[in-house]
């Protein structure tokens, strides 16, 4: 092997190198990204999560586990202030992001990922002033794009296994339909409805499976979470 054949070697080497640095870079990222989201959402500071989305792209999308989704770049504002933008007085929401893939596309620009979460909702009803609580398990589906360097939410959805209040039993609350929430939970003012994988947990059929993201080189819009 003569010097030129090394020197080959060796720059291949230190490409492939680069790109697995960057690899496991933007996976840290996009994980610190998620991380931040239930942090302000567990502080009541919902807002702090809209400043995390896509600014430069017209199609950001939020989904509400089983009542539909925002579009548009002020989506993010509309759900911050459903889920308690603004640190109103008795809320608390906190949500445990748990069995995570993420796989981030060849050409770098975009990401998708999946999480389970378990949590819990405390708050206090808007007419009775009652306090409220409930159990709440969900799954995450999230898009992701890179804006300026950085990775930003894109589409966002939650969708829905279970809600229930604090006091209840699972398997009394089995059926559930969309926007079928426990007591004390307004009806949402989306701008389009719950997908067909946006539905409860029911004893009388499968639960959908929400695919896990595949290798993929460039974004498909038919893959959208």
């Amino acid at each position: 092997m003569n010097l030129e054949q090394r020197i080959e070697i060796l720059e291949e080497a230190n490409k492939r190198l680069e790109r697995e640095v960057i690899l496991a870079r933007d996976i840290q990222e996009i994980q610190k990204l998620v991380g931040l989201m239930q942090h302000f959402h567990s502080g009541g500071h919902d807002e702090r999560v809209a400043d995390y989305f896509a600014k430069k792209v017209p199609d950001v999308r939020v989904y509400f586990p089983g009542g539909g989704y925002w579009e548009g770049l002020d989506a993010p504002v509309k759900m911050a202030h459903i889920t308690g933008g603004g640190s109103p007085v008795g809320m608390l929401a906190m949500h445990l992001m748990t069995n995570c893939v993420i796989e981030v596309a060849g050409d770098g620009k975009t990401a998708k990922g999946v999480w389970s979460a378990s949590g819990m909702v405390a708050s206090r009803n808007p007419e009775t002033h009652t306090p409220n609580a409930m159990w709440e398990w969900n799954r995450y589906g999230i898009d992701f794009i890179k804006e300026d360097g950085k990775w930003r939410f894109w589409h966002h959805h939650i969708y829905p296994l279970f809600q229930i209040g604090w006091d209840e039993k699972w398997s009394e609350r089995f059926n559930q339909k969309a926007n079928d929430k426990p007591e004390g939970r307004m009806p949402l003012k989306t701008d389009g409805p719950p997908g067909p994988l946006d539905v409860f947990y029911s004893p009388d059929s499968n639960l959908p499976y929400i695919p896990e993201p595949q290798p993929y080189e460039t974004f498909d819009p038919k893959t959208m979470y």
